[in-house]
């Protein structure tokens, strides 16, 4: 198929119709949004308790000492990869 000056392009009502509503919604969406983040962005920000800091700050630690003790889980590993590669050759 070539696209031309000469090309016909036909839409039915009923498509026309469902076009014209589809970007009645989109923008109806689109306004509805930017209101809502304009009016969160004027709400106080909620402030953070002691228990709850500390509760966040505990689950992190806690994170980071459990990927501690994965990599170097990994790092042994590697080691003993490394060696029977030493091994092999």
């Amino acid at each position: 198929m070539e696209v031309s000056k000469d090309t016909k392009f036909t839409l039915s009502i009923e498509s026309m119709v469902t076009i014209g509503i589809a970007l009645v919604s989109m923008t109806g969406m689109y306004f509805t949004l930017n209101a809502q983040i304009g009016e969160a962005m004027k709400q106080p920000e909620p402030p953070i308790s002691r228990a709850e800091y500390d509760l966040k700050d505990n689950a992190i630690r806690t994170e980071i000492m459990s990927n501690r003790d994965l990599i170097e889980r990994n790092f042994h590993k590697l080691e003993e990869i490394e060696k029977r590669i030493y091994e092999l050759k």
